[in-house]
């Protein structure tokens, strides 16, 4: 059974089986459906067609639900779906197919749809193996670990001090949390905390540095745990440096599921800017005796919309986080009606106001010496992709020390994942734990 859930829904022979049988299935669909006539196919060629132009017209020209272009291939797929779903439901109802037949018709039927559904994945790469599909990663609602020395200040971690315990854990551990908004009284959902080995330790080490991750929209901080594979991502880091990794804060950026969601900047609408920026790095400090050494035991990330919230808490606040992750972030935050509909609803119709925040402007207005960054694009995102070359060639203007790195895939975990994973040795010489 650990071999099966381990088995990988993104490569190797899975997809490649599941894609194939979704193939052979629709073809014995069309063979069968030779017995409809031409014409009756050809109607259900146009009715997959014509629906397949809806899908596109009402996501990508009406009401935008991608916030990107959705990949044109699946286009393809989606009619081939409906194709096979047509005459799979004839055949089952039409009188002269024998059981036998309509049972396999819509064996047929869901095998194609099976196989839609295993492309969409591989274009997204949403669920990486069959445990992520059926049996998911979770956190747990034990309470917070409060290590005994949290009130006093200690020297930072790093590889350099820390000797482990023999007996130490040899994996991390992912918490819920419910993070007050003080200051902000920004009303959250639930957010994921990820402790690694060496703080759960004991005795453990103290004062590790953290790092926050943004999810994106639609989303939750749930898919940095099931599809960002988190958890396994830090544990494989922490394996190599003595069981040290950067604790994991991964909050809720959505105003608990706001219809209008906030752009991790303070507006009519929430402050959640202040709540990333001073009640979360507050709450982390005193009730985990992490990140009190200073701001550069601080970084903020994020891919998509948590890329873009990334680089404006960086700008808005280097002094909570001067180094910051995009990854297949945008220019700027945006509204899918426009940017005056934007500015009307979370700044009253004020543009200065929102450039007063915005990254880009801010990076125009002053320079941001002490600032690091990366920002990671994907080769095949024709949306994202030049916009976070932009933010890259503004913040270079600001004399940001920033970076501009350019992997393979479009906007999907593929990048997502991949943009942080390759650049943790970075954030910990950075963040102090090894050596720059």
């Amino acid at each position: 059974m650990t071999d099966l859930m381990s088995l990988s829904l993104i490569d190797g022979l899975l997809p490649v089986a599941i894609l194939t049988l979704g193939a052979a299935a629709l073809i014995l669909l069309g063979i069968a459906g030779r017995k409809l006539g031409v014409r009756r196919v050809l109607v259900f060629v146009l009715v997959a067609a014509g629906s397949t132009g809806l899908l596109f017209l009402l996501a990508e020209v009406i009401f935008l639900w991608w916030n990107a272009s959705f990949p044109r291939l699946l286009y393809l797929y989606w009619a081939l779906g409906i194709l096979g779903i047509q005459l799979a439901f004839v055949l089952a109802v039409r009188r002269r197919t024998p059981l036998a037949g309509r049972v396999a018709g819509i064996a047929a039927a869901l095998i194609v749809l099976l196989a839609v559904a295993c492309t969409v994945n591989l274009a997204y790469a949403q669920y990486p193996t069959v445990r992520s599909l059926v049996n998911p990663p979770s956190a747990t609602d034990d309470p917070l670990p409060r290590p005994a020395a949290v009130d006093a200040p200690l020297p930072a971690a790093s590889e350099r001090t820390w000797v482990p315990p023999s007996d130490m854990p040899g994996e991390g551990k992912v918490y819920r949390a419910e993070i007050p908004a003080a200051a902000s009284k920004y009303r959250s959902a639930t957010a994921l905390i990820y402790l690694p080995p060496a703080y759960l330790a004991d005795p453990g080490a103290v004062n590790l540095p953290v790092l926050v991750l943004i999810h994106g929209q639609p989303g939750s901080p749930n898919d940095w745990l099931i599809s960002g594979r988190i958890a396994e991502m830090m544990d494989d880091f922490a394996s190599r440096h003595a069981g040290l990794a950067p604790v994991v804060v991964m909050p809720d950026a959505s105003n608990d599921s706001n219809p209008n969601w906030p752009l991790c900047m303070d507006t009519s609408i929430s402050a959640s800017a202040t709540y990333l920026a001073r009640d979360l790095p507050a709450w982390i400090q005193q009730q985990l005796g992490v990140g009190t050494a200073g701001p550069q035991q601080w970084a903020v990330a994020g891919y998509s919309y948590g890329g873009t919230c990334a680089v404006q808490l960086a700008t808005n606040f280097p002094d909570a986080y001067p180094t910051f992750v995009d990854i297949s972030g945008e220019n700027e935050p945006t509204d899918s009606e426009g940017h005056q509909a934007l500015l009307d609803t979370y700044f009253g119709g004020d543009g200065k106001a929102f450039a007063e925040q915005n990254a880009v402007d801010r990076f125009g207005r002053m320079p941001f010496p002490g600032l690091a960054g990366i920002i990671v694009v994907g080769r095949e995102d024709t949306v994202y992709g030049p916009e976070g070359r932009q933010v890259y060639e503004a913040a270079r203007a600001a004399g940001v020390d920033v970076q501009l790195q350019e992997l393979p895939g479009g906007h999907s975990w593929l990048v997502w994942r991949a943009g942080l994973e390759n650049n943790l040795d970075w954030l910990g010489a950075r963040l102090g734990i090894l050596d720059p």
